[in-house]
């Protein structure tokens, strides 16, 4: 129950009561002089009964979020033990992925008939599997040098003579592209070769000359050198040099990885 309207008896201020037992006394202090009374409880079964089951309601209240805190402690117990199941579960199939694997290899490795290689002989027989493969070098028969970026056929050389009227040497040539890229023909032409005029005491590179030109300004003939030859592309075309001398022999120098690897003579006539 709640009192109201009940005045201080030192200030005649008004008293604010707590809501009052009906099963102890209360403690009631005057908010203007801080005077003390106590309130004697009723004793009524009503009210009694009313307090007990409000205590029982703050009991039960209490009770389910305790089951609420337990119910989330369960729950997060419950997913921390999934989760580590499923890690538990992804390893074992690691684990399992792995020893079929080796086993695999093992039955591969030692069927009935197969005779065992050492790794020596696996690499040597690797080594030869790859170099038949790439089947690079000089061939003097069909005058063709093949390395690992293109293939390069020396049509002929012939002498003539350069825009100013110098000495030249035209090297004809069919070149075809092994890279996956696109390669100008003039660069991948001076990767795989160098043109030198070999002398008594020397064996000069030889540069590159100006050739003649029409009325026009265009080329009297076309070299190709600035073709773009595709993938596997093949173009024909030749490589003007300016020659120091019309005697002395010239020597093609072809390369991999730009180290020299063979050469081919040429004798001027």
């Amino acid at each position: 129950m709640k009192l109201s309207e009940v005045c201080c008896k030192n200030c005649g201020g008004l008293l604010d009561f707590d809501t009052v037992s009906h099963i102890k006394n209360s403690r009631v202090v005057c908010p203007h002089c801080h005077s003390i009374y106590i309130y004697e409880a009723k004793h009524s079964d009503i009210g009694a009964q009313l307090e007990l089951e409000s205590e029982r309601m703050r009991l039960k209240e209490e009770q389910e979020h305790n089951k609420e805190l337990w119910e989330s402690e369960k729950s997060k117990k419950k997913k921390n033990n999934k989760n580590i199941f499923i890690v538990l579960l992804i390893l074992f199939s690691i684990i399992l992925i792995a020893a079929l694997y080796m086993v695999t290899n093992y039955v591969i490795n030692h069927r009935p008939g197969q005779t065992e290689i050492s790794i020596s002989e696996k690499a040597l027989t690797e080594k030869k599997v790859e170099s038949k493969k790439e089947s690079s070098g000089w061939d003097a028969s069909t005058k063709t040098f093949t390395n690992k970026d293109g293939i390069l056929k020396i049509d002929k050389a012939e002498k003539s003579t350069d825009f100013d009227g110098k000495l030249a040497l035209k090297v004809y040539f069919t070149l075809t592209n092994k890279r996956k890229e696109a390669q100008r023909a003039q660069i991948l032409f001076l990767e795989m070769t160098r043109v030198q005029q070999k002398q008594e005491n020397t064996s000069n590179d030889l540069m590159y000359a100006m050739m003649p030109v029409n009325k026009t300004g265009s080329p009297q003939e076309k070299d190709h050198l600035n073709d773009n030859i595709n993938p596997n592309g093949t173009v024909s075309g030749f490589y003007p040099y300016v020659l120091e001398n019309e005697t002395d022999p010239i020597q093609i120098l072809f390369q991999k990885d730009y180290q020299t690897v063979d050469k081919y003579e040429i004798t001027l006539k």
